[in-house]
């Protein structure tokens, strides 16, 4: 990736998502909002923020407790041993592209015993058949990122839901994205989504643009064993209060926003979806998150980026997704309030530039 031609571009489609800022811009911003609300020093996340933020994820996704953890790798993993081990079964059931099996080095094995085990098709979400008879835990993704944000229909989420507690079988989710995915399913309310899941995940820093870290919400019990084991594992930050608090200040305005982005991203996808030689998935667009799809190399997509990048001024991504399971390379497309502000004509017509090239 040519970084020195990325910077010169006027529009970057790219991570970090949100509205551009510098370090030092970001940390006055959270120092503000804590002189504000007269919050002060906070140890091993027990301050006032931490707490807030926990009740907060609590009731939006309906769940009796809740507890941050400084990222969701760690805390999804724990999830899932801690429901296996209730089961006394180490099977870990899991999507093939799950993030669990395609990003975290095989973490959920080496560190906490579980036997993961695949369920359903690379490019399909999972359904009721799809659930084992034998497993501890099975993690489902809401939506699935490696599928452009793909997500199931509402009656098929019931019906899997409803054969996991047929099994006695917990469902953990994978809300990494679970902020955008209300308007698909008719926007009914978050607890509502995650009603019928023994655990849910949520991510901090993808669509809410915090520094970093998660929050895991479920029972009570669960989050004290969840509590015990960040210690364990070496989550208990001296100050994470900069993460509390950065998340706390910006997760409410990002929630309500969220439709807006939603919308945003189905009209980008209808209209590259138009576009000769690229397809957009899944079609039409669920979340804030779709996929461009092209038939070539990634190399040839990665030429012209660049090609498109010096001619109009906008770099549209830094990595193409081709991993072996796909048909064709992907381009990951993610609306946050940066490419929300953005001209949708300029990024249809960059795009467009893509197409021409590939050509």
């Amino acid at each position: 990736m040519d970084k020195a031609l990325k910077a010169a571009c006027e529009l970057d489609l790219g991570f970090p998502f949100h509205r551009p800022e510098t370090p030092a811009q970001r940390l006055r911003a959270i120092a503000d909002w804590m002189e504000a609300d007269g919050k002060g020093w906070e140890v091993y996340v027990t301050g006032e923020t931490a707490q807030a933020l926990e009740q907060r994820i609590a009731e939006l996704t309906g769940k009796p407790a809740a507890i941050w953890m400084p990222t969701g790798t760690m805390g999804q993993a724990l999830a899932a041993r801690l429901h296996c081990e209730s089961r006394g079964n180490y099977r870990l059931a899991l999507h093939p592209n799950s993030h669990l099996l395609l990003h975290e080095q095989e973490g959920a094995r080496y560190v906490h015993g579980l036997d993961p085990v695949e369920i359903g098709e690379w490019a399909q979400v999972l359904t009721a058949s799809d659930l084992p008879d034998n497993a501890g835990c099975a993690i489902v993704e809401l939506g699935q990122r490696h599928n452009g944000g793909l997500l199931p229909r509402w009656g098929v989420l019931q019906a899997l839901k409803a054969r996991a507690a047929e099994l006695n079988l917990p469902l953990h989710m994978d809300g990494a994205r679970l902020w955008s995915t209300r308007p698909h399913f008719d926007n009914r309310s978050y607890a509502e989504i995650c009603e019928g899941f023994a655990s849910v995940y949520v991510s901090l820093y993808k669509d809410i643009g915090a520094i970093g870290g998660a929050v895991l919400a479920g029972e009570e019990a669960f989050i004290e064993q969840m509590r015990t084991w960040r210690a364990r594992l070496g989550g208990m930050f001296p100050m994470a209060w900069p993460n509390t608090a950065d998340a706390l200040r910006l997760l409410d305005e990002q929630v309500e926003l969220m439709p807006e982005l939603v919308a945003r991203a189905r009209m980008l996808g209808e209209a590259i979806d138009r576009l000769d030689g690229l397809s957009v998935t899944p079609s039409p667009v669920q979340t804030n998150l779709f996929h461009v799809e092209a038939d070539a190399s990634v190399d040839a997509i990665d030429a012209a980026r660049d090609a498109v990048a010096r001619d109009h001024s906008v770099w549209l991504f830094s990595r193409c997704w081709d991993l072996a399971q796909q048909d064709r390379p992907a381009i990951e497309v993610t609306v946050g309030a940066k490419l929300y502000d953005m001209p949708p004509e300029r990024v249809i017509e960059a795009f467009a530039g893509l197409a021409r090239r590939l050509a």
